[in-house]
């Protein structure tokens, strides 16, 4: 009889009301538990949808320390041209008249013997979409202590601003969608006076054609010194005619390797 005066509907019914209650009261905690369930996933799914993402060409660069513990040559020199470099030291401490700028340096075309191929795109912090250069270099081993850097013109650029975003680069043909700037070898020599360093060995004449300038620079020699940390340039820009138009500062452009936590600006939400 109390079974059925629990599930009746007359309201003069204590036990009416009693069992109205108790399902009332369990109907709190069931929508409290499942509340209580869903905020929780809810917020592990924002933290996981906020969460700052590590970008995807990190998994192929290592940090100075890590390169300086690499005994075999060709490997360190890969891993030191690798990476992300900015000159905001020489700019914070105006030892430059430089603007702020940063380049990325990622592999592509990889398990290549005595060789590998890089994707370079150089930009400013404050426009990362709008690349200042963007090319390809391929570095073959020449000797136990040499490579020969040769560099390539993207034919269809944008097809690969800020490849070092995705997941995977862009598809693409050497022989269909780069240039090859053949004027543009440079030896990268080790100095034995400077363990652990190379230099790029200046070429007789000037015959690096620039195939994608758009000023009116057109003619460029390039000299840089590569470390376990740091890249350090020396630009001289010529005319059409090879007239000199602007040359690096003595003391050069001072490139630092940046740490992943000095990313912050590059890493977006996934």
């Amino acid at each position: 009889m109390s079974y059925y005066l629990l599930t009746s509907k007359t309201p003069d019914s204590k036990l009416w009301m009693l069992g109205n209650m108790r399902l009332w009261v369990l109907g709190l905690i069931t929508i409290f538990c499942l509340g209580t369930t869903t905020n929780s996933y809810g917020q592990k799914r924002d933290k996981r949808k906020n969460r700052k993402y590590k970008l995807p060409y990190l998994k192929d660069i290592k940090t100075a320390k890590e390169i300086a513990e690499i005994y075999n040559k060709f490997e360190r020199f890969k891993y030191q041209i690798l990476g992300h470099f900015s000159n905001k030291d020489q700019v914070d401490e105006g030892t430059t008249t430089e603007p702020l700028q940063e380049f990325i340096v990622m592999p592509i075309f990889q398990d290549r013997p005595n060789e590998f191929w890089v994707y370079l795109e150089f930009f400013s912090p404050e426009l990362v979409d709008a690349p200042l250069d963007q090319r390809v270099e391929q570095y073959v081993q020449v000797s136990r202590d040499s490579f020969r850097m040769e560099v390539y013109y993207l034919k269809d650029p944008k097809k690969y601003i800020n490849a070092w975003k995705k997941e995977t680069f862009p598809a693409t043909s050497i022989r269909k969608d780069l240039i090859r700037g053949d004027a543009c070898d440079l030896i990268i020599a080790h100095q034995e006076d400077k363990p652990g360093t190379y230099k790029t060995v200046t070429p007789e004449e000037i015959t690096c054609e620039m195939l994608t300038a758009k000023g009116a620079a057109r003619y460029v020699d390039l000299e840089f010194e590569l470390s376990d940390d740091q890249y350090l340039m020396w630009f001289h820009f010529y005319d059409i005619n090879k007239e000199h138009l602007k040359k690096s500062a003595q003391n050069g452009l001072q490139f630092r390797r940046l740490k992943e936590k000095e990313m912050g600006h590059l890493l977006t939400k996934k």
